[in-house]
């Protein structure tokens, strides 16, 4: 496999996967905020309207109704929401310290600020919330001490007390953002290893099958830009099937590229074969998807919950299965055929179709697709047909440019 072939392999949803645990966090919290609020903000409104302080009335308001913005709107960017998400927790704290003092919820809002911050920006990001604190409270102590400011009167509380609070209140919180801010450090770490090593496994296993058939390298390239295509689509038509979803596109666009790591159970005097393979011969190709399913099987013995081994051995043994359960090895039927090994199913013959090989020439984009049309229903699941409809341009220029670069890449 070359260089860039690997790096292409390699460099699948990497980046992508890391931030997937902040995406769920920030989710699962400012949703359970955005309900808990709700009390809290007719409450405070109420309050506020109550003692004639109606600009907090409205500052409430407008932050709830950021609040909801950045949870429930679809056209935000991830990074812009965890912006905002962290800002709020420090306007509403300051908010309420400016207007109520050390006696409201200000307090505890602004300690929340630099901590939730390295959650969801990062170690150097909660640096700088930690100083916007530290300023913030020396600004308001200042504040404080020149009566600039209309809080209730608090017996026995002066300026040298309120700098001690601080002074405690910034360590404390220092203490706790930079413990976070470690273990999230070496939890994406162990996060990059595990899926450094997840891939580098997944990339083994097909070199198996690529150090038997000159031809794999590219194809596995494109089985995995197909899959990754074809389950997009599928997730956008209608009835999607419960098991699809974006996880399971990320796993199958590297998966997918294990669908025939039987082939190592073949002779070469038969994969490898220029011609028309005897009916005898044709049996042994057969049994290809077996052999992968075994091969993975033995794999999961030392990993049994390990997601994309799992849907590997589907695709592995049930890429060659037919809708209507004329397909071997087992004669699967219908739903009862992995939903990722129909996908496979279906990608596998568009690219053997349309690649050239040495017993064939590569069939045209428009043929490949009337003999995909033709097994609806038949060879391949309706509904992937018709995703496949959809997008079928997509494969057109995949395929034209994949083709493209391999005729480039053997002139002399």
């Amino acid at each position: 496999m070359s260089e860039s072939l690997t790096a292409q392999i390699i460099q699948l949803e990497l980046d992508d996967a890391l931030p997937l645990w902040r995406h769920t966090i920030f989710m699962r919290l400012f949703k359970v905020l955005a309900v808990l609020c709700i009390p809290l903000y007719v409450t405070s409104v109420y309050l506020c309207i109550d003692q004639g302080i109606w600009y907090m009335a409205v500052f409430d308001t407008l932050w709830y109704g950021l609040l909801l913005f950045i949870v429930f709107s679809h056209s935000l960017a991830d990074n812009t929401r965890y912006i905002w998400g962290c800002l709020l927790a420090f306007f509403v704290g300051a908010g309420f310290l400016i207007t109520v003092g050390p006696s409201g919820a200000g307090m505890f809002w602004l300690f929340t600020f630099p901590p939730l911050t390295s959650v969801l920006l990062g170690a150097k990001p909660a640096v700088i919330a930690q100083v916007v604190n530290a300023v913030m409270l020396i600004l308001t102590g200042i504040a404080f001490h020149y009566d600039w400011l209309p809080w209730p009167v608090m017996e026995h509380f002066s300026t040298v007390i309120w700098f001690v609070v601080v002074i405690n209140f910034l360590v404390t919180c220092a203490i706790v953002t930079q413990s976070i801010s470690f273990l999230l450090g070496k939890l994406t770490h162990s996060l990059q290893s595990t899926l450094a090593s997840r891939q580098a496994t997944v990339i083994g296993l097909a070199k198996l099958a690529e150090y038997r058939d000159n031809d794999t390298g590219a194809h596995l390239i494109r089985m995995q830009q197909y899959a990754n295509m074809l389950a997009k689509q599928r997730l956008d038509d209608e009835n999607v099937p419960a098991e699809l979803t974006e996880a399971f596109i990320k796993e199958i666009s590297l998966s997918s590229i294990l669908h025939d790591i039987g082939k190592v159970g073949i002779a070469d005097h038969i994969l490898l074969k220029p011609g028309r393979l005897t009916p005898d011969e044709f049996e042994h190709i057969k049994s290809h998807p077996v052999m992968g399913a075994k091969v993975i099987d033995s794999l999961l013995k030392y990993a049994p919950k390990c997601e994309f081994l799992l849907m590997g051995r589907d695709i592995a043994g049930g890429h060659h299965e037919k809708w209507d359960g004329s397909g071997y090895p087992k004669g699967l039927q219908g739903e009862s055929i992995p939903l990722s090994a129909r996908i496979v199913a279906l990608v596998d013959v568009y690219d053997a179709l349309t690649s050239p090989r040495c017993y064939k020439r590569p069939f045209t984009h428009e043929e490949a697709k009337e003999i995909i049309t033709a097994g609806r229903g038949h060879h391949f699941d309706p509904a992937l047909v018709d995703s496949f409809m959809v997008i079928e341009q997509r494969f057109a220029e995949l395929s034209q440019a994949s083709l493209a670069h391999h005729s480039a890449s053997y002139e002399p």
